[in-house]
């Protein structure tokens, strides 16, 4: 049995959709809906019938659920009625309730505060809002300074604090804003070609990846601190897989110490070897086989397929639960490295792993494994 999914307005439900897309994502502030339903006309074939007057209007407070589970929490940005000499079509899309974070300014007075950690900075920023804020891992020491950019958005002044914590925004429950870390769940089955894959393709792409990550910036100077070290922070972190000289200079978005800047190239080298493998594997129906859980984004997930040449772990960045007449009900599932989200930096020596009796490109690619002869 499919699936039912319900779009919750003022207290009632909407059912019955034809064409569904529901987006969610780990590295994305906010998921996003689209939820169509086509109907017949139901008259002679010259007078149609009276069409349901539907008491939507853009800003209406939402939800939208799987069998009762709340996927988005958010808002209606558009609707869109539509109609032909045939059929007639009602259109609703959305987001989550953080869209208003990736949308708006961060206005606040003062715009700079001292001595508070991401967590009270997040807190601050999205109380305006009605957003409640949620941590779920230590979110990292405090801030010497923190200054607001003029006309970044609420979402873009986290995120640069973020990246010096090595933690990600995410959507949390009842429309909140959780700040989390990668891989924390596994998924309980394994996507397997021949078994649950409906359909798969991946990319090797090192275009955006370098040699070597600097990072500079500077700090406010306190009777206690060295001078010369504040004015003067710069980290650095190889990625030696990349064999050519590669070098890539970042600014800090924020004041910076010799640990903060560290941590900084950490994340951003991280990112960029991890999205660098990724893939895309389509499976029938939107629930994990026989435990009926959904598919979701930050899982581990094992992964064989001899036609991608891949065995082993990778990281669910992104979940579309898809629906439609052409192709069914289907979830499509963005993977990634979990190198990807990691803490560590990428030539940290790595654990061994044993052989599978064949090549992974994957891991070679990501300087992670030698190749098999």
């Amino acid at each position: 049995m499919a699936e039912q999914v319900a779009l919750l307005i003022n207290g009632k439900q909407y059912k019955g959709w034809s064409e569904i897309s529901l987006n969610t994502a780990m590295d994305a502030l906010a998921g996003a809906f689209s939820i169509s339903l086509t109907e017949r006309w139901a008259g002679d074939g010259r007078t149609p019938s009276q069409i349901e007057n539907w008491p939507i209007l853009n800003g209406d407070v939402c939800q939208v659920t799987i069998d009762g589970e709340t996927i988005i929490d958010g808002y209606v940005d558009q609707f869109r009625p539509s109609f032909s000499p045939t059929d007639h079509t009602i259109e609703i899309q959305g987001r989550d309730k953080t869209c208003d974070l990736i949308d708006c300014s961060a206005f606040h007075q003062p715009d700079q505060w001292k001595n508070l950690d991401l967590l009270q900075i997040a807190t601050i920023l999205c109380a305006p809002f009605g957003i409640k804020v949620y941590t779920e891992v230590d979110v990292g020491p405090r801030f010497d300074v923190i200054k607001l950019q003029q006309g970044e958005t609420v979402f873009a002044a986290l995120d640069r604090l973020a990246r010096f914590r090595k933690v990600l925004l995410s959507p949390g429950v009842a429309g909140s804003l959780l700040i989390t870390q990668a891989g924390r769940n596994r998924a309980t089955v394994r996507l397997q070609q021949g078994v649950n894959i409906k359909s798969a393709g991946g990319v090797l792409d090192t275009s955006q990846r370098y040699s070597n990550y600097i990072v500079k910036g500077q700090n406010v100077s306190s009777k206690t601190s060295d001078g010369e070290l504040e004015a003067h922070a710069e980290a650095r972190v190889t990625d030696s897989a990349v064999t050519r000289y590669r070098p890539l200079v970042i600014m800090a978005e924020t004041g910076a110490t010799n640990g903060s800047a560290a941590d900084r190239a950490t994340w951003e080298a991280n990112v960029r070897l991890g999205r660098s493998a990724s893939a895309t594997v389509t499976v029938r129906g939107w629930r994990q086989g026989l435990t009926g859980k959904l598919w979701k984004p930050n899982l581990l997930v094992g992964i064989t397929s001899p036609f991608l040449r891949m065995d082993g772990d990778m990281l669910i960045r992104q979940v579309t639960y898809k629906r439609s007449g052409s192709s069914g009900t289907e979830a499509e599932l963005s993977i990634v490295s979990p190198q990807a989200f990691s803490p560590e930096p990428p030539d940290k020596k790595k654990e061994k792993r044993a052989k599978n009796g064949g090549r992974n490109i994957w891991r070679e690619a990501l300087g992670d494994d030698e190749p098999s002869t």
